[in-house]
C-alpha cells in the first residue's frame, strides 16, 4: 500500500512538472518599447493572442519586433544587418541563429507551444522550448536623453546597437542599405547638433529650434538642420525629419544628410534607427 502510495505520488510529481514545463510563457517587445509579458496562446491573422494575468490581449503582429521566450545577448553586427533589410531572424536557446519567419504558433496550454517557421528551405516545426527570440526588426531601446549643447560645442548623441551614426559636419553618410522603389522604411531618430559657432543655432532631427532656412542647402524649402535623404551617390535629396515611416522614391542605396548649406561649421550627429517590415 505504501508502495502504492509513493509511485502515485511520483506520478502525480512528475506530471505536474510536465505541465509547468509546458507553460508558454514570453514576452512581446514592441515597436512602440512596450513589453508585454504573459502566457502566449496564439498566432495567426489576427496577431498574437497572450493571457496577461487573468485576461487575454490581443497584439497585432505589424506592431511586434520580438517575441522573447528567453532573454539573451545581443545580435551580432551582421544579424542586426539582415534584420535591417528586412530579414527575420530567429534565435534558437543552443546558440543557433538562423533566418526564418514566424508563421504559425500551435499548441499551448498543458502542451508546449510548437512554432512554424517558414526558411529559404522550407517550413521548419521548433518546439518553442528550444527558441529564445523571434526577431521581426530591431527592437527598440529606451531613448537617450537628448544631449545639453554648451559654449564648448555639441556633445555626440549616444548609439543604440543598430543605429547609424549622421554626423552634421558631413554632407552625405550612406547607410548601406538598399531600398526599392516606393519601399517604406521605418524611422526612429533622435540628437541634437548645431549649425554653426553660435551655441543658439540648434536643430533637432525636425530642422532648426529657431525656424530658420538655409538658402543654399539641398532642400531650400525644409527647416535647416533636417535629416534628409537621397538614393544613391547623386540622387534627388527628399525630407525625413522626425517622421517615423517614409517611402522611397527610387531603388538604390540609401545615404542620409543634414539639410545645411554649409556643414564644416556643424557639431553633433543624429542617432537614426532604420527597419523594414
Amino acid at each position: 500500500m505504501f508502495r502504492r502510495a509513493m509511485f502515485a505520488a511520483l506520478c502525480a510529481g512528475v506530471l505536474t512538472t510536465a505541465i509547468a514545463q509546458a507553460q508558454s510563457s514570453a514576452t512581446l517587445i514592441l515597436q512602440s518599447g512596450e513589453r508585454v509579458s504573459g502566457d502566449l496562446i496564439d498566432f495567426g491573422g489576427h496577431g498574437f493572442a497572450i493571457r496577461v494575468g487573468d485576461r487575454q490581449r490581443q497584439v497585432p503582429a505589424d506592431g511586434v519586433a520580438v517575441v522573447e521566450f528567453q532573454s539573451g545577448g545581443d545580435l551580432s553586427t551582421e544579424w542586426r544587418a539582415k534584420l535591417n533589410s528586412g530579414q527575420p531572424v530567429v534565435v534558437l536557446r543552443n546558440g543557433q541563429i538562423m533566418e526564418g519567419r514566424l508563421r504559425d504558433i500551435a499548441g499551448g496550454g498543458e502542451h508546449a507551444l510548437q512554432l512554424t517557421i517558414e526558411t529559404s528551405s522550407g517550413q521548419r516545426d521548433i518546439a518553442s522550448g528550444e527558441v529564445a527570440q523571434v526577431y521581426f526588426t530591431l527592437p527598440p531601446a529606451p531613448a537617450v536623453a537628448p544631449v545639453a549643447v554648451g559654449t564648448s560645442g555639441t556633445a555626440t548623441t549616444a548609439l543604440e546597437p543598430g543605429a547609424f551614426s549622421v554626423p552634421a559636419n558631413q554632407r552625405w553618410t550612406p547607410t548601406g542599405i538598399t531600398v526599392k522603389n516606393g519601399e517604406t522604411l521605418h524611422i526612429r531618430a533622435t540628437g541634437v547638433i548645431r549649425l554653426s559657432p553660435d551655441p543658439n543655432d540648434r536643430a533637432y532631427v525636425a530642422g532648426a529650434l529657431n525656424p530658420r532656412s538655409a538658402n543654399g542647402a539641398p532642400l531650400p524649402a525644409v527647416s535647416a538642420g533636417a535629416l534628409i535623404g537621397r538614393i544613391g551617390p547623386e540622387g534627388q535629396p527628399f525630407a525625413i525629419g522626425d517622421q517615423t515611416s517614409v517611402s522611397m522614391p527610387v531603388a538604390g542605396m540609401l545615404y542620409l544628410g543634414i539639410n545645411d548649406d554649409e556643414v564644416s561649421d556643424n557639431t553633433g550627429n543624429f542617432a537614426v534607427v532604420i527597419s523594414k517590415r
